[in-house]
């Protein structure tokens, strides 16, 4: 029974990853146009993070060698990064860099 639980906890958490990344696209790009409200980017913060810890807990709780602990925690970490940067950055106007530069094309 143990072979089978690690196993579909990393699958529960990569799921809840995949919609991590949608909700913070969600933000990243508004509704409608207009900025997320706070208490939105606030909650879709909390999911994410609470994936990221239960990423962190299947990997320190259960009895996995090391080689598989870390990669699992730098995937975990690079994940919550990346979620978060679309959560809290700006999205660039349309013909502008991420710097507010125009575009040359």
């Amino acid at each position: 029974m143990q072979d089978v639980v690690v196993p579909l906890w990393l699958l529960a958490c990569t799921f809840g990853a995949w919609l991590g990344f949608r909700l913070s696209l969600a933000m990243h790009e508004g509704a409608a146009d207009s900025r997320a409200p706070t208490v939105a980017r606030l909650l879709v913060t909390g999911f994410c993070l609470s994936i990221t810890t239960l990423f962190f807990s299947v990997a320190l709780q259960t009895d996995l060698s090391l080689s598989a602990q870390v990669p699992i925690m730098v995937m975990a970490l690079v994940t919550a990064v990346m979620q978060l940067l679309q959560i809290w950055t700006e999205k660039p106007e349309p013909g502008k860099d991420c710097q507010g530069r125009d575009i040359v094309e």
